[in-house]
């Protein structure tokens, strides 16, 4: 049930999408004229609708049930699940099917119709949230594989380079060939497993059958291979990755070295094959490279069997650059997921924060004006409101939870988990004030700071997802680790640790407005001045992981 679970949910929820529009264009195709067969139909459409609604019932149920079993196991996939259910009932989505069914069965069918397009819409919202979680998995799984390619291609590299540098400094041919074959196998296994696995360069075979194909019809010339990239037309590897012995060019004798010219039989023009190479994925370049690289130790192997020391050290040398720029095309592959990951969670994290701004802003004018009529309002009429606004504040406070969790599992910042825990700590606070019907300024005080670390991380979210943006718009091929990448900048990290520390010098400087003479005596404000102190204590250790490079 766990493993297709997501999977049958996305597929019902959108079975319910789809039926939702089906019923919704009958509606519109619905003509005025009464009598028995229309009013059959319409009543119809209200028994399908009725179906549909139970449909989505059960569904609601079955998510509920997933995020209680997925709760300790898969934290992120319960709180997809949780904010599913949420939102549906958010949003009413039984209500909606409701009013369309009573609708249908009292003939208003102009009601139904725009309650029909409003429901497909807050539908096909739930949809994509739901569908978040696959590409979700999706993503973390492609990570895994591609960080496992570029561990065993760097191993590749390290043996390659060993057996250039013995090469170089005059160890026995055969011991040199046994080794220099082993890393030439693996260099082709690779490419074959990235090659399967991927499902980027299977097209490889099927160009050049139809190059060989094309033989009698186009006039065989001869190109350069820019950097040892592969032509189009250029002879297959055979099982021990040497060249398998194909049509001779009429340029070329097939002996001729890779780094010199290649047959291109079958290859349209230099221009073609350059549009070709930009239309590749960097999986597909990966494999080409590793192709090149192969042949290139296949050549160092002939030449070290002939006692040509200085050519097979040279066929290595570019056996070696091939293999690096495999590396930066699996490099680049792990950029580009970490920035779809990034995007995807400061965008998630920006609606959040969004959210809890609003209802926080909303609590704090509450609290203000209640504070403000309060000798107007009577004992119980003002314990109720403010009991609201409590019940309101512990909402805010399970989606800073949420939050939180997101923010922990990303793992490469330090200020903003912290600058949102502090907040949570005063949300919690501002819940247990209102819970004892406490609005003073004080409470308010405690509000406004609240207000205030949001509208920051809200800020810095926002230039975070402009920068990634730009970023991936302007396609920079950035070098250093791959993946990487943290959620946001350092510059953003310290700004938010001296939005932290100001914060806590000015409420220092509230609480001492508020000591009447040296010393603080009473037990409230003690426990507070207690609460500042180690908040004190966390932002220095936040600044000290920092500056430590702990969160790397």
């Amino acid at each position: 049930m766990d493993r297709y679970a997501i999977r049958t949910l996305s597929c019902l929820l959108c079975a319910l999408v789809v039926l939702s529009l089906s019923t919704c264009k009958e509606l519109l195709a619905q003509d005025q004229p009464a009598g028995n067969s229309l009013r059959q139909e319409k009543q119809g459409l209200a028994t399908e609708e009725s179906r549909i609604a139970e449909r989505y019932n059960r569904l609601e149920l079955l998510a509920g049930r997933l995020a209680e079993l997925s709760r300790s196991t898969q934290p992120r996939r319960a709180r997809l699940l949780r904010e599913l259910v949420s939102k549906s009932r958010e949003q009413d989505i039984a209500g909606h099917f409701e009013l369309i069914v009573k609708a249908l069965e009292e003939d208003r069918l102009a009601g139904a119709t725009e309650d029909q397009g409003q429901l497909r819409s807050e539908l096909q919202k739930l949809l994509d949230l739901l569908m978040q979680e696959g590409r979700d998995r999706q993503l973390e799984s492609e990570r895994k594989r591609i960080s496992k390619y570029l561990a065993e291609l760097k191993k590749l590299i390290r043996l390659q380079r060993g057996i250039k540098a013995r090469t170089d400094g005059g160890d026995g041919a055969d011991s040199l060939g046994k080794d220099q074959q082993r890393v030439a196998n693996s260099t082709g296994k690779l490419r074959d497993q990235i090659d399967e696995t991927e499902g980027q360069a299977k097209s490889t075979s099927g160009d050049e059958n139809s190059a060989e194909n094309s033989d009698n019809e186009k006039q065989p010339k001869t190109t350069e291979s820019e950097q040892g990239k592969p032509s189009q037309g250029e002879p297959k590897p055979g099982k021990n990755g040497k060249p398998s012995e194909s049509k001779p060019s009429e340029s070329k004798p097939s002996e001729s070295k890779p780094s010199e010219s290649k047959p291109s039989e079958g290859q349209s023009s230099s221009a073609d094959s350059q549009q070709q190479e930009s239309e590749q994925t960097p999986a597909d370049r990966a494999t080409d490279r590793l192709k090149q690289s192969q042949q290139r130790m296949q050549q160092a192997l002939e030449q070290l069997e002939k006692s040509r020391r200085d050519d097979a050290v040279a066929e290595q040398e570019k056996a070696l650059r091939e293999l690096e720029q495999a590396k930066a095309e699996l490099e680049r592959i792990l950029r580009q997921l970490r920035e779809e990951e990034l995007e995807r969670m400061l965008v998630l994290l920006e609606a959040r924060f969004r959210q809890m701004l609003d209802a926080q802003v909303e609590v704090y004018e509450k609290t203000e004006k209640l504070d403000t009529s309060r000798a107007n309002v009577q004992t119980h009429e003002l314990e109720i409101a403010v009991g609201r606004l409590g019940r309101k504040e512990s909402q805010i406070i399970r989606d800073a939870d949420r939050a939180l969790i997101l923010l922990r599992e990303d793992g490469t910042s330090v200020a903003f988990p912290e600058a949102l825990e502090q907040a949570r700590e005063d949300m919690q606070t501002v819940a247990e004030r209102l819970a004892d019907v406490k609005i003073s300024l004080i409470t308010q005080g405690l509000e406004e700071d609240i207000i205030a670390t949001l509208e920051e991380i809200l800020a810095a979210l926002q230039q975070a997802i402009k920068e990634l943006r730009e970023q991936k718009s302007q396609q920079q091929q950035g070098q250093g680790q791959p993946g990487e990448q943290p959620l946001v900048d350092q510059l953003a990290e310290l700004r938010m640790i001296r939005a932290l520390q100001n914060r806590i010098n000015r409420r220092t400087k509230r609480y001492g407005e508020l000591i009447d003479g040296q010393q603080a005596l009473e037990a409230e404000l003690l426990e507070a001045l207690d609460r500042l102190a180690l908040r004190q204590e966390r932002v220095f250790e936040a600044t000290h992981d920092l500056d430590t490079g702990r969160n790397q």
